[in-house]
């Protein structure tokens, strides 16, 4: 029989047995028949098999053998990470044989693994490790967790991401520009100069720790390669915006100092604070629709770009933006039901992003939300290089993993505007903020 021969017989098979079994009266015989059919159907698949492997062969020698090797990609569930089984089951097989088996006696899921990574090119970047051990992530997979962290993150997102070559790097930045003149004629015209200083950029080292079971089978690869990849970018991205939005210069976030903390930072008098709009109050409930008005206005006209937008935490736009919207009436009982665009709505006209980091509980003196265009106002040196090592010791008792995943980045915010008593004198900046008040 030819190959179509054989697929035609096969599908016909399945289409009698399920004829037979989707019957409410089927007699003893038909189920006999049915039983007869399933037990042919699981040898005509594997003749089926073998006899597309040899017509694989006798094509291309090449074909046949990547047929062989290349494993056949299973997962319990649903992919989160990544977009195919082949790059979960690339990633987990890394892991494997570069991260788990090293110094490990040998296993079958071991050996499978190693085997794979060397027939398929999959080593680390470098043989060099750091000094804890570990294993650096080749690019293609380093690649897959920036992408994954850019989408549970905000800051990176949003903010001026600059790769760095090495650990420090200075990125200039525009202060002043020319200053135009009027002039007659004959008469020399009056230089001016644009004025340039500099945001410095040094790169401090993030480790997060992940549990994971020891009991790694061939057909669970894929689904820890897509869960191992995920927790890493997801406490990488959490992190970063920890830093990004509330860091306030400590070792907890690298000596990082975030925005809010940079605004509060330029004045101990809140309100010689360029960028800040004091609230009616000290709660959630107390602020006003004219305070978020006087938000929009702080925002200089440079930085009503596209990318401009709201920063706050879900709970604080749902309880007290939304709440203060619909207050204004007009609204309808559908326009009530279906809410405002899910994961993108708008108040007065900008978008709202939601960071989980941002205030949640209301507080004296708290900056609870930020409108600006954050790419503007901050820099984000990215040196890219993500380790990740192993100790199976810590989780003996429960079979566990311990999995350590490595990165290396600054956030320096450059640009807030300033703190002056006379208001004529304050200068915003490209990123502004609402604080609620004292008392």
């Amino acid at each position: 029989m030819t190959l179509q021969e054989m697929a035609t017989s096969l599908a016909t098979k399945r289409e009698t047995v399920k004829s037979i079994l989707g019957k409410t009266d089927a007699s003893t015989d038909e189920l006999t028949r049915a039983d007869a059919l399933i037990s042919e159907i699981g040898r005509d698949e594997s003749e089926y098999q073998a006899a597309v492997k040899r017509a694989e062969f006798a094509t291309s020698n090449e074909t046949a053998l990547k047929a062989v090797t290349e494993p056949v990609y299973r997962r319990v569930s649903g992919l989160k990470s990544f977009k195919t089984e082949k790059e979960a089951y690339r990633f987990g097989s890394w892991f494997l044989a570069e991260v788990v088996a090293q110094g490990r006696p040998s296993t079958k899921s071991f050996a499978r693994a190693i085997e794979y990574c060397e027939n398929n090119g999959l080593k680390a970047q470098s043989e060099l490790t750091n000094i804890d051990g570990g294993a650096l992530v080749p690019t293609e997979f380093d690649t897959t967790l920036i992408d994954l962290r850019e989408q549970y993150g905000v800051f990176r997102r949003y903010t001026k991401v600059v790769p760095m070559a090495s650990d420090t790097k200075s990125v200039p930045r525009r202060v002043s520009g020319l200053t135009p003149y009027f002039v007659t004629d004959n008469t020399a015209i009056t230089e001016s100069q644009k004025g340039w200083d500099t945001v410095n950029l040094v790169a401090k080292k993030l480790a997060v720790l992940a549990k994971y079971s020891s009991e790694v089978a061939e057909d669970a690869i894929i689904n820890m390669g897509d869960d191992l990849a995920g927790e890493i970018a997801y406490a990488f991205a959490n992190k970063e915006d920890e830093c990004g939005f509330n860091g306030d210069g400590t070792s907890t976030y690298g000596g990082i100092t975030g925005i809010r903390e940079k605004l509060l930072g330029l004045h101990g008098t809140i309100a010689y604070i360029s960028g800040l709009v004091v609230g009616a109050g000290n709660t959630y409930a107390e602020l006003t629709l004219a305070n978020f008005n006087s938000v929009v206005a702080k925002l200089p006209q440079y930085a009503d770009t596209p990318g401009a937008s709201w920063f706050c935490h879900r709970s604080f736009y749902y309880e007290t933006m939304e709440r203060l919207a619909l207050a204004q009436g007009g609204v309808t009982a559908m326009e009530v039901s279906q809410g405002a665009t899910r994961g993108r709505p708008l108040f007065l006209g900008y978008p709202v992003v939601f960071t989980q980091v941002m205030p949640k509980v209301e507080g004296n003196s708290q900056i609870c939300l930020l409108l600006g265009d954050i790419s503007l106002g901050c820099r984000m040196g990215d040196r890219r290089q993500n380790t990740i090592a192993l100790d199976s010791s810590v989780g003996f008792a429960s079979d566990q993993w311990t999995i350590r995943g490595t990165e290396r980045f600054d956030i320096v915010v450059h640009d807030v505007g300033n703190a002056h008593a006379t208001a004529a004198s304050q200068v915003q900046g490209p990123i502004v903020g609402l604080i609620t008040a004292s008392s």
